[in-house]
C-alpha cells in the first residue's frame, strides 16, 4: 500500500493506493489561506504540520508501508531544528518581495535590469527574494541559522524536515527558489550574493529518495505539486503538455534539454531519477479557482454546481480578464483584474462564461509562447486539478487553443504522480511506465473555426499591449 500527501493552498489530502495503483482512500483537511493584509497571504505552518503527522499516522493504520510527498511550490518559511515553526508558511501569491526589491541597491538594480535571469530571479514572488524578507524580519534569525539552530527554505524541505528530521529538498522544488541551478544543482553564487543569504542549503536529491521514515513508515518520493500532475498524465516526453486549475492555472511542457525563455516562461525540473533530468517549461495564470471563489464569495453564484448550470447557457458576449494577482506572460505584474463587455442585459452567466474565456485565452497565450521551445505540441492537452471538473471551460479552453483538451477519471492527478514515483522506487514500475497515460474520463474537442480563433487570439494580444501601455502611464494608476 503506498500513500500520498498532497500539501496544497486550500488543505492538505490524504491518498492511498493499492499495489496496482488503485486508489482505495482519499479525504482531505481543509488549512485555507490567512490573508494577514491585502498583499500578505499566509499559510498556518503548525496547521499544516499537525495535518500531515495526522495522515501519516491514519495510514500506518491502514497498512501503508511507503509514503510520498507532494507539495505546492515557490513558498517559504522558517523553522527551529526541533521542527517548530518560527513563521508561517509565504506563499507564492505573497505580495511582500516587492518591499525586499524597493530596498535593494543601485547596483543591484542595474544588474536586474540588464540580466535576463537575474530579472526572473529577483521578482516579488520568488523565494529566494521571501528569504531575504523573512531575514530582515525576525530578529537573530540569521544568526540562529549560521550555527545550525534553525532554517530557512521551502515547504517541502520543512515537510521532509518534520517527518524526517533530516535537511533535504528535492530538485523540481529547488530549483525553483533561484538560489539552484536547473543545469547541475549547484548553488547561484551571484543570488546568495546580491541578497546576502546565508549559504546554508539543504541536500538536494531525486524525486525517488530514500528520505527517512516517520511512525515506520519509508518517505520514498518527494515532488512538486504541478511536476508531480506531470508525472501522473506521463507528460514527460517533448511536447507533450498539461494544464491544472486550482487556485490558479499552471501550464507545463518537456523540452529537449534545458531551455532559458525570453519570455515569462519558467525553465523547470519535471523530474529527477538518480542523475537522469527531464526538463520543461511552465506559465501560470495566476488567480484562476481564486477568481471563481472570489466570485461566489460576492454571491454571484452558490456552489460551484450552480456556476456550472449558469456556464451551460454561456455565450462569448463578457471576458473577465484573470488578472487579480498580475501576469508574467506578457510581463503585467501591477494589472488587477478587470471585467469587459458589459451591459444593461449582463448576466451571471455572462460573467462566469467570461472567466472561463479569459482563462482560455491566457492560457492559449502561454501556449504560443512554448512552443517557439518545442516546436509544436503532441495532444491532447491533459486538463486536471478542481477547476477542470467545468465542462464549459474545458470546452472553451479546446475552441481557444484549437487543442483536443483530456480531462482523466481521476482529476487529483498530483497524488497519482506521486503513487507512481512510489511505484518506481518499489521496483513495480519502471521509468518507460511512468510514461503511460491515465484513463481519460471525457475528451473535448474544438468547435471554433481557425479563422475566428486567430481573430479572437490576436484581440486578446492587441488588449494586453493597450493595458501595457497604460501600466506605464503613472498619471492613470490613480484610476487602475
Amino acid at each position: 500500500m503506498y500513500g500520498v500527501i498532497d500539501v496544497g493552498t486550500t488543505g492538505v489530502k490524504l491518498s492511498i493506493y493499492d499495489e496496482n495503483l488503485r486508489k482505495t482512500h482519499y479525504e482531505k483537511t481543509v488549512v485555507g489561506f490567512e490573508k494577514i493584509s491585502q498583499q500578505r497571504i499566509e499559510q498556518n505552518s503548525l496547521q499544516i504540520a499537525n495535518a500531515v503527522r495526522g495522515f501519516v499516522k491514519k495510514a500506518r493504520e491502514k497498512g501503508v508501508k511507503k509514503m510520498g510527498i507532494c507539495t505546492y511550490r515557490a513558498s517559504i518559511l522558517a523553522w527551529r531544528n526541533d521542527g517548530t515553526p518560527i513563521t508561517n508558511i509565504i506563499t507564492w501569491i505573497d505580495g511582500r518581495g516587492k518591499e525586499v526589491l524597493e530596498r535593494l541597491s543601485p547596483t543591484v538594480k542595474f544588474l536586474k535590469r540588464f540580466s535576463r535571469s537575474l530579472n526572473v530571479i529577483l521578482s516579488p514572488d520568488s523565494p529566494a527574494i521571501l528569504m531575504r524578507w523573512v531575514y530582515d524580519n525576525i530578529p537573530r534569525l540569521i544568526e540562529e541559522v549560521k550555527a545550525g539552530k534553525a532554517y530557512v527554505w521551502t515547504l517541502d524541505s520543512y515537510i521532509l524536515y518534520i517527518l524526517t528530521g533530516k535537511f533535504l529538498a528535492d530538485a523540481t522544488n529547488a530549483t525553483l527558489t533561484g538560489l539552484i541551478h536547473p543545469r547541475n544543482l549547484s548553488e547561484i553564487d551571484i543570488v546568495f550574493e546580491l541578497l546576502k543569504l546565508p549559504k546554508i542549503i539543504p541536500e538536494v536529491t531525486g524525486n525517488t529518495h530514500s528520505f527517512g521514515s516517520f511512525e515506520d513508515i519509508e518517505v520514498s518520493a518527494c515532488i512538486a505539486d504541478q511536476q508531480a500532475a506531470s508525472v501522473g498524465f506521463g507528460v514527460l516526453g517533448k511536447g507533450e503538455v498539461q494544464s491544472t486549475h486550482g487556485t490558479g492555472s499552471f501550464v507545463e511542457t518537456v523540452t529537449e534539454k534545458l531551455a532559458i525563455p525570453t519570455s515569462g516562461l519558467v525553465p523547470i525540473i519535471v523530474l529527477r531519477i538518480d542523475d537522469e533530468k527531464t526538463y520543461g517549461l511552465e506559465g501560470f495564470v495566476r488567480s484562476t479557482g481564486s477568481t471563481l471563489e472570489w466570485l461566489m464569495k460576492i454571491g454571484l453564484f452558490k456552489d460551484y454546481s450552480e456556476a456550472e448550470s449558469l456556464l451551460k447557457q454561456f455565450e462569448k458576449r463578457v471576458l473577465l480578464v484573470p488578472s487579480l494577482g498580475g501576469f508574467r506572460i506578457p510581463y503585467l505584474r501591477d494589472l488587477r483584474g478587470m471585467i469587459l463587455g458589459l451591459g444593461l442585459d449582463t448576466s451571471r452567466s455572462d460573467i462566469l462564461s467570461g472567466l472561463a474565456l479569459g482563462v482560455s485565452l491566457h492560457i492559449a497565450t502561454i501556449l504560443n509562447a512554448m512552443k517557439k521551445y518545442v516546436g509544436g505540441f503532441r495532444e491532447p492537452l491533459f486538463s486536471g486539478g478542481g477547476y477542470s471538473m467545468s465542462n464549459a471551460l474545458l470546452q472553451t479552453l479546446a475552441d481557444i487553443t484549437g487543442m483536443q483538451v483530456a480531462r482523466p477519471v481521476d482529476v487529483e492527478v498530483s497524488s497519482f504522480g506521486v503513487a507512481k514515483l512510489l511505484a518506481l522506487s518499489d521496483g513495480k514500475l519502471s521509468k518507460k511506465d511512468l510514461r503511460e497515460k491515465p484513463a481519460i474520463e471525457k475528451l473535448f474537442s474544438p468547435s471554433l473555426n481557425h479563422i475566428d480563433r486567430s481573430a479572437m487570439l490576436d484581440a486578446y494580444s492587441k488588449l494586453l499591449g493597450v493595458i501595457s501601455r497604460c501600466l506605464r502611464d503613472q498619471s492613470l494608476k490613480k484610476i487602475f
